[in-house]
């Protein structure tokens, strides 16, 4: 089940690095601004990619990112031997439309 686009429209996700992130360790990489064209097509999320460009989020030890679920990202294969270990966390609204409701809530 995927959710409204309204409701993917109000999350935000919050990543904690544990540990340091660099350019070998698997960085997550992002389409800048694609968040703003809401829930795109495999076609349409490759087309934004090419006229968008892709950024690479290299984070540091203790470092956070902070996006929008909706933002075009991936996580890229890591190439060195470094741990890429990652507390993920998805702030949304407390009521959900449609009779919704969250498993888990803080």
């Amino acid at each position: 089940m995927q959710p409204p686009e309204t409701v993917l429209q109000e999350l935000v996700a919050v990543r904690l690095h544990i540990d340091e992130c660099g350019a070998d360790d698997g960085p997550l990489k992002v389409v800048p601004g694609s968040h703003q064209a809401g829930r795109l097509g495999a076609q349409a999320a490759l087309n934004a990619r090419d006229n968008l460009g892709e950024a690479i989020c290299t984070v540091g030890k203790g470092g956070v990112l902070i996006l929008r679920p909706l933002l075009l990202h991936a996580s890229s294969k890591a190439n060195g031997s470094s741990r890429r270990r990652v507390l993920h966390f998805v702030f949304g609204p407390g009521m959900l439309p449609y009779g919704l409701r969250w498993q888990h809530a803080v």
